[in-house]
């Protein structure tokens, strides 16, 4: 039996929703540490050190920082690498459900290179500093709102920027497909929490 074959059981769709979740975790660990790193003192320079373009308007503006790239690249690396460790070498030691076939859950655990996490970090970085570029060119102020990009296409970034190294996954499109839309409730169920605890200046 295929676990992520259609129709499926509540139990079985569940795991395959932690699976995905584990699949896009660089990206969202890496998206997340980006906002955390403003605790540390370091590299709080602006990517575009406060330059501006032709239209007088910044290309990034200040809330895109080195640090927020540095931190969101290493833990967004360590994250994939981790989570690679044990979906790959490590998989036949534990089990996420114990009423289903054990055999049946271990084959779906994802598998992509060790490395993976590291270029789901740049494709989240990218797709974020586009959302800002964007956001500049339409004279919307640092730390406001871009419907719907902000809300997760770095999710989609990240995972295309990874592409070529996720491509052989046999549950490739349905992880894609469900953290595309699972990205932004997250989004918006954590945002609000950040901004509560000081890591973001606006709750959304």
């Amino acid at each position: 039996m295929d676990l992520f074959a259609f129709p499926m059981t509540a139990s079985e769709f569940f795991i395959m929703f932690g699976y995905a979740l584990i699949f896009g975790g660089p990206v969202i660990v890496c998206n997340s540490f980006a906002n955390f790193s403003r605790i540390f003192p370091y590299l709080a320079n602006p990517v575009d050190f406060g330059k501006k373009m032709k239209d007088g308007r910044r290309i990034f503006g200040d809330h895109k920082t080195w640090r927020g790239i540095f931190f969101g690249i290493v833990f967004g690396t360590l994250s994939g690498v981790l989570f690679w460790y044990y979906c790959v070498v490590k998989h036949d030691k534990f089990s996420l459900a114990s009423n289903l076939d054990f055999e049946m859950l271990k084959s779906g655990f994802p598998v992509y290179p060790w490395y993976t996490g590291f270029f789901m970090s740049l494709g989240d970085h990218f797709g974020d500093l586009l959302g800002s570029f964007i956001k500049r060119r339409l004279n919307i102020k640092s730390g406001g709102a871009l419907p719907l990009y902000d809300q997760g296409f770095w999710m989609v970034t990240g995972l295309v920027f990874a592409l070529p190294f996720i491509w052989a996954e046999v549950n490739l499109w349905f992880y894609f497909v469900t953290m595309i839309i699972a990205t932004p409730v997250l989004h918006f169920l954590s945002n609000p929490i950040a901004y509560l605890i000081g890591l973001k200046d606006v709750w959304y």
